[in-house]
């Protein structure tokens, strides 16, 4: 790597700057915060030089000259180990600042903006009519100081599509070609997501997703990316419930759990049981599924028979038959009105109706044995060692008596209703 000696001006700064080491002598709050704000004017004045150096290098070609690179990008890579995005972004800037981000560049030698507001405005102007350009361009900069990057960001778009609405078009028609999602499965049985949406669906996903980043009570421990899963896996179970769920084959697209009798309805620890149900669209495309979870599944779900001979062939098959009645369901609705953990707000609409003593123990599928939950909680009570606490042994609720639950340390946990 071609490594030339630092000026002798620049080095006597950076022996300077260096000298500070891990502390500025700053003693106090107003001192410290001084500091930041100085010390990221200093880094922006930096910068500003740093651009204009880098456009005088681009523009005798000065990387290719003493170093052999193929462009000044993939010297920066290899000289300063940016990110090859990175380096673009910095030259394309560079190379904008010679004129038409010349005054963006003297607001970001006065700290007033950063080179990331420089590379909102060069993005936002980059495809725009060569005769709307320079406008453009002013307009952001005037602005630029005035807002954080993400806003200027949004008025770079907001004026795309004012000033060049075709061109807007043919971007939103581009972005909407590159979505994509890819569920890949992994050998420990996790499932890797990984896709990309264009703005108009991102922002769909978002929303939908918004209410389940509240964290539902001081208990709630996880963090913002694993709420964010478990609401993305909710708004999926919530479209297959609904009217307009798609279809295969002329069904509603469904989860097939598949459970041993014997495995449904024991009482004992069913960590021994060598028969694992099995969860998927299909009896090909199993999964293990542990015996807790499909008691979960089983508490709200549609339950039907199929009773295999020896040989494999069906001899007999039950009707379907859903635990709670679409009516049952409303009345839940009203008289619980969402979760009934304490603290969680979901709405009716993201919750299960729990069997309180479990159907598998002859528990009836009544409302004074019912209460709703949310997915999250759900799990809790037949997974994270959650239970709710039955005045008298009595398994009856009520829309006003609240509902007492006790956590695996011991702790108690009491619904606030209204009277």
């Amino acid at each position: 790597m071609f490594c030339p000696p630092i000026p002798e001006p620049l080095d006597a700064v950076l022996r300077e700057v260096r000298a500070w080491g891990d502390g500025t002598g700053a003693s106090g709050a107003t001192d410290r915060v001084a500091w930041v704000a100085g010390l990221r004017q200093l880094v922006d004045a930096a910068e500003s030089v740093y651009l204009q150096v880098l456009s005088d290098v681009d523009a005798n070609g000065d990387a290719e000259l003493l170093h052999g690179a193929c462009s000044t990008g993939s010297w920066l890579q290899g000289a300063l180990h940016l990110a090859p995005g990175e380096a673009s972004t910095h030259v394309r800037v560079a190379r904008a600042g010679r004129d038409l981000l010349a005054p963006a560049v003297a607001e970001l030698r006065e700290g007033r903006v950063s080179i990331d507001h420089l590379a909102a405005v060069e993005r936002s102007v980059r495809r725009l009519p060569a005769d709307v350009v320079t406008d453009a361009a002013a307009t952001l900069i005037e602005l630029a100081p005035l807002v954080d990057v993400g806003r200027l960001r949004t008025a770079g778009r907001a004026l795309q599509h004012a000033v060049d609405p075709d061109g807007a078009f043919r971007e939103c028609e581009r972005q909407f070609d590159r979505r994509y999602l890819q569920l890949a499965p992994l050998l420990d049985g996790m499932v890797a997501v990984d896709g990309l949406l264009d703005p108009e669906g991102a922002a769909a996903v978002d929303a939908a997703l918004a209410p389940f980043l509240v964290p539902v009570g001081d208990h709630d421990l996880r963090t913002a990316a694993q709420r964010r899963a478990d609401g993305f896996v909710e708004v999926a179970r919530s479209a297959m419930d609904s009217d307009a769920a798609t279809t295969l084959s002329g069904q509603p697209v469904q989860l097939q759990v598949l459970v041993p009798w014997r495995t449904l309805m024991s009482t004992a620890d069913p960590a021994p049981m060598a028969a694992t149900p099995l969860l998927g669209q299909s009896l090909r495309e199993g999964l293990p599924l542990t015996p807790h979870a499909a008691e979960r599944l089983g508490c709200d779900a549609a339950v039907a028979r199929l009773v295999f001979g020896p040989d494999g062939v069906p001899l007999d098959l039950g009707r379907s038959q859903r635990l709670f009645s679409p009516a049952q369901r409303r009345a839940l609705a009203i008289r619980d009105g969402g979760c009934r953990f304490p603290g969680c707000t979901r709405p009716p609409r993201f919750t299960d109706a729990h069997h309180i003593l479990p159907w598998s123990q002859g528990g009836a599928s009544d409302l004074d044995n019912a209460l709703l939950l949310c997915r999250h909680h759900h799990r809790l009570v037949h997974e994270g060692g959650w239970q709710i606490v039955r005045p008298n042994r009595s398994h009856s609720v009520s829309a006003t008596d609240p509902v007492v639950f006790c956590g695996p340390a011991g702790q108690l946990l009491t619904e606030a209703r209204a009277p």
